[in-house]
């Protein structure tokens, strides 16, 4: 059973959201899996839909590419809701039984077919190793181009971060469903992780000039709120669709969330932490003491250190991060005290936080983005 009510009837929001209900519901016929619990925030769910629908009406990942990678992530994520909901969906794509068996079990893939395997590789290397090697990340850059990479990146991170709702709030599939097997767990990654390379992978879009006209508009709208384009929104304008819609997530959890900055500030780093992330680390560890996240708080998250001196709300967001993406799994008295403590909404918004800055450094990690040489490093160790 879920850990809160989920959203499924419009008489479930209050009016004034009964239009957004209607729309969200007209794109499926109903409202369904992860919506039933983003729709706690309805100020969320929009920009937060519009991601999803972006993949699924205009990417251009060809079906048995991206339904693949869902599946892999879904298996690295041990999230049964989706595993159920995208093997089907994977099966009408082209994709053959031994494929899809390999992915669920875990299996070696180097008698998958080329293009499948490294697909599947992708997936793996970048959710178990925060790194993907060149071989992989050239094989399908070769194969596809820039902007197809950027897309199967962000197939990976926002099914992982849809993961993460559903993991979280335990929302499952209806029956019958296939059952994920428990075991055996990937091998833990090394001890040490790469720095990120000395140049990205692809050519960063940081001037205007670099985009067409249709898409300038969206070139100016990152940059207006950032003062210009760097990071991830660099390389996020590959894809500058996917890019707006990105952005406008961003701008709500930013501006708009009930997470207050502390807390928003914490659990972006803590999330760098376990993704091993040197940009999004530099970019906010600075910003989390700005906001008031005491010093002893970032170098626990820092160095992985024990949280038992920490104050309650630090504490706690920090372990809220790091069950949720060690374990795929939030232990129920952590969940129910964020939840007593905060509500609903405040606790969907820091796991769609968390979420999307998963899409951030799969982004940034995957297409090697540092951070400026003189930045504040993350110890890679």
């Amino acid at each position: 059973m879920a850990r809160v009510k989920l959203i499924v009837n419009k008489e479930d929001v209050v009016p004034e959201h009964h239009a957004l209900f209607d729309q969200l519901a007209a794109l499926r016929g109903r409202i369904s899996g992860p919506s039933t619990v983003v729709l706690h925030s309805p100020g969320l769910a929009r920009p937060w839909n519009e991601i999803s629908e972006y993949l699924h009406r205009d990417s251009i990942v060809e079906p048995q590419h991206a339904e693949l990678a869902v599946c892999a992530t879904a298996r690295e994520k041990d999230c049964g809701y989706i595993w159920n909901a995208h093997v089907p969906l994977a099966r009408k794509a082209g994709l053959a039984a031994e494929t899809l068996d390999a992915v669920r079990d875990r299996r070696p893939v180097a008698r998958l077919p080329d293009p499948e395997r490294a697909v599947v590789l992708y997936v793996r290397q970048l959710l178990q190793s925060n790194r993907v090697e060149s071989e992989v990340f050239d094989q399908l850059l070769n194969a596809h181009d820039a902007r197809w990479m950027v897309e199967l990146t962000g197939w990976i991170g926002r099914y992982g971060a849809l993961a993460g709702i559903l993991n979280a709030f335990e929302v499952t599939p209806g029956a019958p469903a296939e059952a994920l097997p428990a075991d055996p767990r990937p091998v833990a990654r090394a001890a040490k992780v790469r720095a990120p390379l000395a140049t990205p992978r692809i050519t960063p879009i940081t001037r205007r000039d670099q985009v067409a006209e249709e898409h300038r508009a969206i070139f100016d709208a990152v940059a207006e709120g950032r003062g210009s384009v760097r990071g991830p929104f660099s390389i996020l304008m590959h894809s500058p669709v996917f890019c707006r819609r990105h952005l406008d997530v961003s701008s709500y959890l930013r501006f708009t969330s009930q997470v207050r900055p502390d807390s928003r500030e914490l659990a972006i780093i803590a999330t760098a932490r376990e993704k091993d992330c040197p940009y999004v680390w530099a970019a906010h560890a600075p910003a989390a003491r700005k906001a008031g996240t005491s010093d002893a708080a970032v170098t626990a998250v820092r160095d992985r250190g024990e949280l038992t001196r920490l104050p309650p709300a630090e504490r706690d967001v920090i372990d809220y991060v790091r069950q949720l993406l060690r374990a795929n799994h939030v232990v129920q008295p952590l969940f129910d005290r964020l939840q007593s403590q905060y509500g609903v909404p405040w606790l969907v918004e820091l796991t769609s936080l968390i979420g999307h800055y998963g899409i951030v450094t799969g982004i940034l990690n995957a297409f090697e983005v540092a951070p400026a040489p003189d930045a504040e490093p993350l110890p890679l160790a």
